[in-house]
């Protein structure tokens, strides 16, 4: 595979086949930051005409956001016609760029797969450079509707006959892969339909109870419950069938007859064998289990290298060497058949993990016999009747019939498999009624938790606690009415509360650096995590970094500070510094609206937002 191409080749070669503008799709916000930059380090420049037009329309756009002015990408944008476009610059300069694709006065635009939806931003080309996508948890392969959804882009109206989505080839792309999911079908739509604290709340405001099931019952996360439901009641259809085929017996539930019977087989002479000494199943096996024996697991086949006894409580186990060539420790009981082939073992000292150095050639002698390897004939589970004594035949049989009954072989050798018919069918037939009452039963339990915190009275009504935090509709909406309620924030000044709300608005988990925090926020924070944990049976925690409730308590506690200088105080980028502070004032206006119930604390939550709304945070609404 070829190595990436170079940005500047790349946007070179689209101009001369006339398949710009282009959007390129990056891995990264470095890299797409990275891309632009190599423009500045070369030689590649556009007309001067070009550059007077670009130039004028972001001086247009800078008397609406005076915060692109000094932008860093500026002259570059200007100079190359090219930018970068990702969640980390600044909402205002997103929207320059946009404008100017728009106006086909850039070449390319670098962004990141965020692009992708959600944004009315065409071009002619796309070019797909990665065939996955870090999030929190990691790289994961796009999706076939992202990769859709990125070739979708591909294609002006009234201005392209025809759009091109292009795959340049990189080391660390699966080409294949992504040529499968230009032409294959989305992934079904999932609903992220959640029944949160303040939805119970505000339904039972408004609606009776049996009112409120109506309704959940016909929303979409229902309707799809109820398709996995039909697709259970299938399996269940074809279990009843197989269970129904079994041939009549003296008992009208055998299953359930000679599993009790099964039961008190084992308790009895369990209860009998002297401590220490192997069931007859597991005693059955001991005789065969001879170094180099092949025996079968439940999900594989090993080779015996040794028996040996636990100290203590006598359990017989094994020392086995995988097909892989590594070792491990079973207990005898654990093994399902005895395989009709030997293999020679050396000798040595094996441990877990490794074999001898004699050894390391084994595995390969092994893999080509595993598919060919017949089972032997032998039955190591004979019938459980073989194992009773006359003592124990007498006992058993006044409990129960099979000893003397006809279908005791029967019933025997068919047990196991219509035991677990039997298992797996009522298995289905409570999924079935979980998810047929999934989100009323969701509901309910937000009810009672909302009842034992007094929210609810014990017939389901409004408190007049529940009256105003029906009105906190942020999530955690839980946490912050409790927070209310229990006077956590009671006496808090703008800085402190506006630090406090941002740590539980802030949801990214990407490690950077924050000022440090003042004691008086660090004090107050200690309540805050305290009432938090207090919660988590009830509700997911958020994050509650306390370095993160810093740079908003310095923004607010220090009017005379700007937006520069805010950005210096971290390692955050601009663009994720200004979605914490705007999601900020999100959850800070939740508190101000309830100025009927807690004046005071709406009072100071309105002077916060106040203080906090200016320079880049007072451009967007």
């Amino acid at each position: 595979m070829p190595p990436s191409i170079h940005p500047i080749d790349l946007i070179r070669t689209l101009k001369s086949k006339q398949l710009t503008p282009a959007i390129v799709f990056l891995t990264s916000r470095r890299s797409c930051d990275n891309a632009v930059k190599a423009f500045t380090h070369g030689p590649q420049t556009i007309s001067p005409k070009r550059q007077e037009a670009i130039a004028r329309l972001i001086d247009q756009w800078t008397l609406t956001y005076p915060s692109i002015q000094n932008h860093p990408f500026r002259e570059c944008v200007i100079q190359c016609g090219v930018a970068a476009h990702h969640a980390g610059h600044l909402p205002s300069w997103k929207i320059v760029i946009e404008e100017l694709m728009r106006k086909g006065a850039l070449d390319a635009v670098f962004a990141t797969t965020t692009l992708a939806a959600g944004v009315d931003f065409p071009a002619r080309t796309v070019i797909i450079t990665q065939s996955n996508i870090r999030k929190s948890h990691g790289f994961v392969d796009l999706t076939v509707g992202e990769v859709q959804q990125i070739a979708g882009r591909a294609g002006r109206r009234s201005k392209d006959k025809v759009g091109f989505a292009i795959i340049t080839p990189s080391p660390y792309i699966d080409l294949v892969g992504l040529a499968e999911k230009l032409t294959g079908c989305p992934e079904p739509l999932r609903s992220q339909f959640e029944i949160s604290y303040s939805m119970v709340l505000n339904l039972l405001k408004a609606y009776p109870q049996d009112h409120i099931q109506t309704i959940l019952d016909k929303s979409f996360a229902q309707f799809q419950l109820n398709a996995k439901a039909e697709a259970l009641q299938t399996k269940i259809d074809a279990l009843e069938n197989s269970l129904s085929s079994y041939a009549p017996r003296p008992c009208v539930d055998w299953i359930h007859q000679w599993h009790s019977f099964q039961q008190a087989v084992f308790d009895t002479t369990k209860r009998l064998r002297p401590h220490g000494a192997s069931s007859p199943e597991i005693a059955a096996r001991i005789p065969y289990l001879t170094p180099g024996q092949v025996v079968s697991m439940s999900k594989r086949r090993v080779v015996v290298l040794r028996l040996y006894y636990t100290r203590g409580n006598n359990t017989p186990m094994i020392t086995a060497m995988r097909f892989d060539g590594t070792i491990a420790q079973y207990p005898v009981r654990a093994i399902k058949k005895i395989i009709n082939a030997t293999v020679p073992i050396p000798t040595g000292k094996y441990e877990k993990g490794a074999a001898p150095a004699q050894s390391q050639a084994l595995p390969k002698k092994l893999q080509p016999l595993a598919p060919q390897i017949p089972a032997i004939t032998l039955d190591i589970n004979p019938y459980l009747m073989e194992t009773l004594t006359p003592d124990m035949f007498h006992t058993l049989g006044e409990h129960f019939p099979c000893p003397m009954c006809p279908s005791q072989k029967p019933c025997g050798v068919e047990f196991t498999t219509a035991y677990a018919d039997r298992t797996q069918l009522h298995h289905h037939v409570n999924s079935i009624q979980q998810l047929q009452t999934g989100l009323w039963r969701t509901f309910q339990k937000r009810m009672n938790v909302l009842q034992h915190l007094g929210y609810l009275t014990s017939t389901y009504e409004l408190t007049d606690a529940g009256e105003w935090a029906r009105y906190i509709r942020i999530n955690p909406s839980l946490l912050v009415t409790e927070l209310i309620r229990t006077e956590v924030l009671k006496s808090m000044d703008p800085p402190i509360l506006a630090g406090v709300m941002a740590s539980i608005a802030f949801d990214d988990d990407r490690p950077a650096v924050f000022p440090r925090i003042r004691q008086e926020l660090a004090e107050r924070f200690i309540h805050v995590r305290r009432l938090a944990h207090s919660l988590e049976a009830y509700e997911e925690l958020p994050l509650l970094r306390a370095d993160v409730a810093a740079l908003p308590e310095r923004w607010i506690g220090d009017p005379t500070m700007t937006w520069a200088d805010l950005c210096r105080m971290t390692s955050m980028a601009e663009g994720d510094i200004y979605r914490l502070l705007a999601r900020n004032i999100e959850y800070l206006s939740q508190i101000r609206f309830l100025s009927a119930t807690h004046p005071d604390l709406a009072a100071v939550a309105t002077q916060a937002i106040q203080i906090m709304q200016r320079e880049v945070l007072e451009e967007l609404p």
